[in-house]
């Protein structure tokens, strides 16, 4: 039986902190701990900056990973001496997936999976997680969809104590913070496709904005970095107005940003298609601002 309980309810994220930026000693309601952990420590930020850990570069000791921006609350919690690593982590593992998470990234550093090195050090410097020691521990990075919210949590348990983060993206501007190239190829890699965060049009047209740069230089640079990758690249929106209508926006937005790489960012042509799927695929529901924004998206597929 599952010692763990995670709530996949991000309506009830979002939580106060008081005036001087402390937060009490309490469990996040995304997580619970691992029956008989103690938490030791909490610190939660309204609006910070994350690196989310995915991996290393091909040296194996450079880490990457996306720079998540929003609520940031990081936990640190005791293991209970009598249970292994293994066990503690399988079951959080397996909560993970019972909530219905996408597990993004998992690795055993028993194995060097995590990096080919020492990785505590590394760990605690690129995302501020402590419990990973040199040779031993293992890490899981989740994503949690819900309602028009999106959290991650990143999850690592030592030999002694176990750390909990969780970032509750929020958005800014026009939209979420954007993956950088190798965030993007590791996600394709782990699930075959990727939504690419960043991506903007005007108003029910097929026109980018120009706060679209960013995303797309980076979508630019994941295709120079790997060659061989082709990619379709799928336009998605709302249920608002006539399918027909939908449909014909979500091909020609899948277009534009086929158009713009291959003009402005010397993408080859060859290596990308356009389609629009309209709102047959929808990530949450249509029926509030939040799940339509959620909706129109713009997602790489591997071919």
């Amino acid at each position: 039986m599952n010692r763990i309980i995670l709530l996949a309810v991000l309506s009830v994220l979002m939580l106060d902190v008081n005036a001087q930026g402390r937060a009490d000693l309490t469990d996040h309601p995304l997580v619970s701990p691992y029956e008989g952990s103690e938490l030791r420590r909490k610190d939660v930020k309204e609006f910070d900056e994350y690196n989310a850990f995915m991996g290393t570069d091909e040296s194996g000791k450079e880490p990457t990973g996306p720079a998540l921006e929003g609520r940031v609350t990081r936990l640190f919690y005791t293991k209970p001496k009598d249970r292994s690593i293994l066990e503690v982590f399988r079951n959080y593992e397996s909560a993970v997936k019972q909530a219905g998470a996408t597990i993004l990234y998992t690795c055993n550093q028993e194995k060097y999976e995590c990096v080919k090195a020492y990785a505590g050090p590394t760990l605690q410097k690129f995302s501020g997680l402590h419990a990973m020691a040199n040779t031993k521990g293992r890490y899981l990075l989740a994503q949690f969809d819900e309602g028009g919210q999106t959290a991650y949590v990143a999850i690592v348990v030592g030999q002694t104590f176990t750390d909990i983060h969780v970032v509750e993206v929020k958005k800014m501007d026009e939209g979420m913070v954007s993956l950088d190239a190798a965030a993007l190829g590791q996600v394709i890699d782990v699930k075959g496709y990727v939504i690419v965060e960043g991506i903007y049009f005007d108003t029910d047209k097929a026109t980018l904005k120009s706060t679209s740069a960013s995303a797309l230089t980076e979508i630019a640079k994941l295709l120079s970095d790997r060659p061989d990758l082709k990619v379709w690249v799928v336009g998605h929106t709302d249920s608002q107005g006539t399918f027909a209508h939908n449909k014909m926006l979500s091909e020609n937005r899948a277009q534009a940003v086929v158009n713009e790489l291959a003009t402005n960012y010397g993408v080859s042509r060859g290596r990308m298609e356009g389609h629009g799927v309209g709102p047959l695929a929808p990530q949450a529901s249509n029926r509030d601002d939040g799940g339509r924004a959620k909706n129109r998206r713009v997602v790489l597929v591997a071919r």
